[in-house]
């Protein structure tokens, strides 16, 4: 008989501190905008990644991250990814939910919706992986000079 997963408090804790403080870095500076938008140059390809301040209370800040391909590409699916990150200012923690509910910490695999076993981990992670790419390689749109060609 397969053991029952169990989450890791302890990791998805920590992982919701560091993208808190990611988050923090990427807006140092412009912390009174309700939008902040990045270019993302790596290995040939340009993307961008847009963030927006959707409701704020004085514990609590809702965000939309949007990750994007810069130049669109007509394919049969959207390239663009949308995500809801709720910041927690008093304990200094951020945590994708998808805006209505949040994601349990464990499923049931297999199931119908065809979630991971620790799908909540795995979203953080993702959003970490997308703070820290535009850390490492991003330029925010306003910081770029304005190029006028003749």
């Amino acid at each position: 008989m397969p053991q029952p997963y169990v989450p890791n408090l302890v990791e998805l804790q920590m992982l919701g501190e560091l993208n808190y403080r990611r988050l923090g870095k990427l807006v140092r500076g412009y912390e009174d905008d309700t939008a902040w938008h990045f270019t993302i140059h790596t290995a040939g390809q340009q993307s961008r990644l847009s963030l927006e301040l959707v409701e704020e209370s004085r514990y609590t800040a809702q965000l939309t991250l949007t990750f994007a391909p810069e130049i669109t590409i007509k394919l049969p699916f959207s390239s663009e990814l949308v995500m809801t990150v709720r910041l927690y200012h008093d304990v200094g923690i951020a945590e994708i939910t998808d805006g209505h509910r949040h994601y349990k910490g464990a499923y049931p695999y297999p199931n119908d919706d065809m979630h991971h076993r620790d799908e909540k981990f795995r979203l953080n992670q993702q959003l970490a992986d997308f703070l820290e790419l535009c850390l490492k390689h991003g330029h925010r749109f306003y910081d770029l000079p304005d190029f006028q060609f003749a």
